[in-house]
């Protein structure tokens, strides 16, 4: 590939990072960020305002993965919080997940340009949609290519090389705990090339940081592990929640949903794992998406949500490229031909850059998160700053714009009891002895005026399997209800009665 098209490659992701960024600061409302996202923004503002990570107010917690929690931190010391703050995250977000656009684009020099085009077309939607969300996989996947780019180089046995790779490997870790299920057969594939000399400087790293991180939390929280690990990691068993997710061919190609384009690429990987003379980059990445599927159908019980697809990023851009340069070799299309192709794919490329920069659009009023700023709004004129409401799945979006304490009743950003409490069936005992005053549940008598009673769920077995609380509200506690199409909002009094 001559230097004139590596600059225009390189001028892709520039132009799809400039679309997305401009849309994003110019927008008016608050961003489409996912609800979890939420969650480590609250958390980062608890920290800044009271001085501890906390995601209601009253409790410690760890339930975040580290390294993306330290940069919003950062980011709401600069830039103060509320909209703008949310508008700072989701910025940052996109200019990681750019880097990886950038990544990808400038060292794929060992593939032919329709290889490297049409492989782009497919992570440009992964790119768009993950620097969306907000989340901690926009810290892990830009420090994994760059990884997996270094294990591919031939002077990977230089004493500074290992030591750098030691060193980004321990900064994936505490990028997102379960990277280590990349970790693990990348290190090994690199000790088998370096022998002895890479086991200290490959191995070191990612050890200290996996032992401080275990000790900060047994100091901190009473537990080596995190509260949100301790809910998922719920044990052996068929998740049919996730196999219903991944196995649903309404969408094969995953246009609606991710999990369609998911499990095509969960296929291609067993072909990469036994392909000859592939990178090592290629292999790992197929060992991952293999074994991280394996251990989400097999080790728990929760329901997959779009950012969990992030092996299936990894090995689309590390995996998919050498399948397909495999299959293109055997095409042998005339130069003619090739530059059509390349001319078409990167006219494509071009106009998706474009489209999906500048129609990143506002949260939607009908949107949950949208709805749950203006209730939050609204309950901050109703109910004390000292309040302290329980909230299922979709707490995220309301806590952040709530006045008092939000308790998420998931157990997936609360403290040790909190989630020792709902494994043993006892929520509701644990939200009386917090205080909880009320009740807010996106589920419950929709369309219903006339009940007694009403038996909320929690997790929602919709979301999990593994637990189940039931809580029951009357209607004369009932302080107000939002109504929607689909879904209405609920609030309880929550008292003894």
């Amino acid at each position: 590939m001559n230097r004139s098209y590596r600059k225009s490659l390189v001028g892709l992701a520039i132009l799809f990072l400039l679309s997305l960024c401009a849309s994003i600061i110019v927008s008016r409302g608050i961003p489409t960020i996912e609800d979890d996202a939420f969650f480590y923004c609250r958390i980062a503002d608890n920290f800044i305002s009271e001085g501890f990570l906390s995601f209601d107010g009253l409790t410690a917690t760890n339930g975040f993965h580290p390294l993306w929690m330290a940069l919003l931190v950062l980011i709401r010391f600069v830039v103060g919080g509320g909209t703008g703050f949310l508008v700072a995250a989701v910025t940052l977000s996109a200019v990681l997940m750019g880097v990886c656009g950038y990544l990808f684009l400038a060292r794929s020099s060992r593939y032919s340009l329709p290889v490297v085009l049409l492989t782009y077309l497919f992570l440009l939607r992964y790119i768009r949609d993950f620097s969306l969300m907000c989340m901690e996989t926009s810290v892990l996947l830009p420090l994994a290519f760059l990884l997996l780019l270094r294990s591919d180089s031939v002077n990977i046995d230089s004493r500074r090389n290992l030591w750098a790779n030691g060193v980004l490997a321990a900064l994936i870790f505490l990028s997102r705990l379960d990277s280590v299920l990349l970790l693990v057969p990348l290190v090994i594939i690199l000790l088998i090339k370096t022998g002895r000399k890479g086991a200290a400087p490959l191995l070191i790293p990612g050890l200290a940081a996996g032992a401080a991180y275990l000790t900060v939390n047994l100091v901190s929280m009473g537990t080596p592990f995190s509260v949100s690990g301790m809910m998922k990691a719920s044990g052996f068993g068929w998740n049919s929640l996730f196999a219903g997710q991944l196995f649903a061919m309404s969408d094969p190609l995953g246009i609606r949903s991710p999990w369609g384009l998911y499990l095509f690429l969960l296929v291609l990987a067993f072909f990469a794992v036994f392909m000859k003379e592939k990178p090592r980059s290629a292999y790992a990445s197929a060992i991952f998406l293999i074994g991280f599927t394996f251990v989400q159908l097999f080790m728990s019980q929760w329901r997959l949500w779009y950012w969990y697809a992030y092996p299936a990023v990894v090995f689309l851009a590390f995996g998919v490229p050498p399948l397909l340069q495999r299959a293109y070799n055997r095409l042998s299309l005339p130069s003619g031909g090739e530059k059509a192709a390349t001319s078409l794919l990167f006219a494509a490329a071009v106009l998706l850059s474009v489209y999906w920069g500048i129609s990143y659009g506002e949260t939607p009023e009908d949107d949950f998160r949208y709805r749950n700023m203006l209730i939050a709004r609204e309950l901050n004129d109703l109910l004390p700053d000292s309040a302290i409401v329980a909230v299922g799945d979709r707490a995220g979006s309301f806590a952040y714009f709530f006045h008092g304490h939000v308790i998420q009743a998931e157990g997936l950003a609360g403290d040790v009891q909190l989630v020792e409490a709902i494994q043993a069936g006892n929520l509701e005992e644990y939200l009386r002895d917090a205080g909880c005053g009320y009740i807010l549940s996106w589920t419950g008598p929709h369309m219903v005026n006339d009940y007694e009673r009403w038996e909320l769920r929690i997790p929602d077995p919709a979301q999990c399997l593994a637990y189940l609380n039931r809580i029951e509200v009357f209607r004369e506690d009932e302080i107000r209800r939002w109504p929607g199409e689909d879904q209405s909002v609920f609030l309880w009094r929550f008292n003894e009665n």
